[in-house]
């Protein structure tokens, strides 16, 4: 199809070429011309139409393809402002670029979708797990965000807390639900570190103090890697 549009599209262009020539010599010449450009009397309508009906074709096309585009610049600049500065952070901490890559979008995705701050679920998914998608602790606590199962059905989310997107849904839904509740994000990390009484886990109240400090690099870590990628694009 496309070999036989790009004849079509070499025999209209030659058209404006013949055209003084058709004038001059009258419709003998015009003859001469169309058996050249390969028509006939007869088929020039036909010609024509099917011509037109291509174009209108690669025009449909050209709309979507430029709709795509726009979606791909999109994508791109979402990536590099917001995505991208998570995932070599994360690369920072330890964490391969493959998965890096996998948690990062989800991530910040969830982060923004909560009303949470994606400096904040970075540290806790680093305390919690180091980043180690296949994590479980002693009392069952699993994945990313060391979630554990009878938090499952309470959210929107999958059920595989060990799937990365699954696991980030649910954590965050945890702790978005942990600051409505209480108020405070004081109160809210010690909920979600299961320090309610003080009973589950040793020392469990030094944990917002932890997340606090490591937000704190992590933050400013987030900050350069974003300058970095920006003016790098800057010169693309």
């Amino acid at each position: 199809m496309m070999e036989e549009l790009e004849r079509l599209i070499r025999r209209m262009r030659a058209l404006p070429l013949a055209a003084p020539i058709l004038l001059l010599v009258g419709l003998g010449a015009g003859k001469v011309t169309n058996s050249a450009l390969g028509f006939t009397e007869t088929s020039l309508e036909t010609a024509d139409a099917g011509v037109k009906a291509h174009l209108e074709a690669v025009s449909e096309r050209m709309n979507a393809m430029n709709a795509d585009g726009d979606r791909t610049v999109a994508y791109v600049k979402m990536y590099r402002e917001h995505v991208e500065p998570v995932e070599r952070v994360l690369q920072r901490h330890g964490i391969s670029g493959k998965v890096a890559r996998a948690i990062s979008w989800p991530l910040v995705e969830q982060s923004y979708s909560k009303g949470l701050d994606p400096a904040t679920v970075v540290s806790v998914l680093l305390i919690e797990s180091g980043g180690k998608p296949t994590a479980r602790s002693p009392v069952g606590a699993r994945g990313l965000m060391q979630v554990m199962p009878l938090w499952l059905g309470s959210w929107k989310c999958g059920r595989d807390l060990y799937a990365i997107e699954d696991n980030i849904c649910n954590g965050t839904s945890i702790l978005a639900w942990y600051l409505k509740r209480h108020g405070t994000e004081q109160q809210a990390l010690l909920g979600y570190n299961g320090c309610v009484r003080g009973t589950n886990t040793p020392n469990c109240h030094t944990y917002p103090n932890k997340i606090w400090k490591l937000r704190e690099q992590v933050k400013g870590e987030i900050t350069r890697e974003r300058e970095k990628i920006m003016a790098r694009a800057s010169t693309d």
